[in-house]
């Protein structure tokens, strides 16, 4: 059975694992069916859905009618609106069976022109706030994709006090020193005020791009053997007091619910270096965001990271003479700070023919390639 925690300050005690039902999209009852059993073999209480899951609202309504005291059951609006959001909710609960939703969030709370219209007025955060009165819904979240979402997050609950926060967390992503400071300071925020925090993407290898779309995973490629989702799952609950959200697929969630049912430590920075070269694993999301202002530019770039990485090699020393380094010396380094550099070795080497030319460093050809050195 998957352990459980205290939902925050909810009172409710969900499990650590949340069934995600744009599993259910494409879902037959039968289907539905199906899963309702496993999610009850493993002990899962915890359901999140939305209007925009095709049928999932639809297929989880009978189940609610049977055992919905067996079951949190979360619900989201993409409506910026007040009339729009409880025209949402009452969808919802029409679909859903049910005489109230515990937990009801405004969906992909990231674009700033629609925050500003959702908490303004006549804004979805005043039907939120009309239905808890009314007793429609319990409690209230935020929830977001994308790399600017901590950012955003940490501002919508500067302006209401949400119950939950919901956003990405896997390996890469926190690799992104700019991501994992935002993550980090809103984290701390909901410690602060017992904020329940649920992450998404765990299982996410990289952008589909061009291939064919194998799983039901919107946003990305998933990681899919046995091995790897165990990896990435062990990862991801490793963060402490936090819920994970399975993944959008029929075919995974067996997977990830037996990875967590055997969870008992963190995998080491070591074993998830080796997963990502193994399985080249990417960012999903290449845009990052800074926390004020326009656009994100220098260091919150991929390039403007590898730069501040280089000018920490040479401050700590690395450079020193007679230690002289190869291209593969200053990759492996780099690496070892948490930047992703596959792929990225003759960036890597102009930006140090660059250092060159600045005087910097110095270099010097032989038979196994570039050296380079400070006095």
């Amino acid at each position: 059975m998957i352990p459980k925690l205290e939902f925050g300050r909810t009172g409710h005690s969900s499990t650590r694992v949340i069934f995600g039902a744009y599993a259910l999209n494409k879902a037959t009852p039968g289907e539905a069916d199906r899963v309702l059993a496993l999610l009850r073999g493993y002990g899962v209480n915890h359901i999140d859905t939305a209007p925009m899951y095709g049928n999932a609202e639809k297929v989880i309504g009978p189940w609610l009618a049977k055992h919905r005291s067996d079951f949190f059951v979360a619900t989201k609006t993409r409506s910026r609106s007040r009339s729009g959001a409880l025209s949402n909710l009452t969808r919802s609960l029409e679909r859903l069976r049910v005489d109230y939703i515990d937990l009801w969030q405004m969906h992909g709370l990231t674009n700033p022109q629609g925050w500003e219209k959702a908490m303004g007025p006549k804004g979805a955060l005043e039907a939120f706030v009309e239905a808890r009165d009314q007793g429609l819904v319990r409690f209230l979240g935020v929830t977001g994709h994308g790399t600017n979402v901590p950012v955003m997050h940490k501002r919508s609950l500067e302006r209401f006090d949400f119950d939950t926060v919901l956003l990405p967390y896997n390996y890469v992503v926190m690799q992104n020193s700019c991501y994992a400071a935002a993550f980090n300071e809103l984290v701390g925020t909901c410690r602060e005020r017992n904020v329940a925090v649920q992450t998404i993407k765990s299982l996410a290898r990289g952008p589909w791009g061009s291939r064919p779309k194998t799983y039901n995973t919107y946003f990305y490629e998933p990681l899919e053997t046995q091995a790897a989702i165990d990896t990435a799952v062990h990862w991801s609950l490793g963060f402490p007091n936090s819920f994970l959200i399975t993944a959008g697929d029929l075919q995974l969630l067996p997977r990830m619910l037996d990875a967590a049912n055997r969870f008992e430590k963190r995998p080491s920075d070591i074993e998830m270096r080796a997963m990502v070269d193994a399985f080249d694993i990417q960012p999903i999301f290449s845009r990052t965001t800074q926390r004020k202002g326009p656009r994100a530019r220098g260091p919150q770039t991929w390039g403007g990271q590898m730069s501040k990485g280089l000018q920490g090699l040479v401050r700590e020393g690395f450079f020193k003479h007679p230690n002289k380094r190869t291209l593969e010396h200053v990759v492996k380094a780099l690496e070892s700070k948490g930047l992703l550099t596959r792929g990225k070795e003759s960036n890597i080497s102009n930006s140090l023919a660059g250092r060159v030319k600045k005087g910097i460093l110095k270099r010097s050809k032989t038979p196994s390639g570039w050296i380079y050195w400070t006095e």
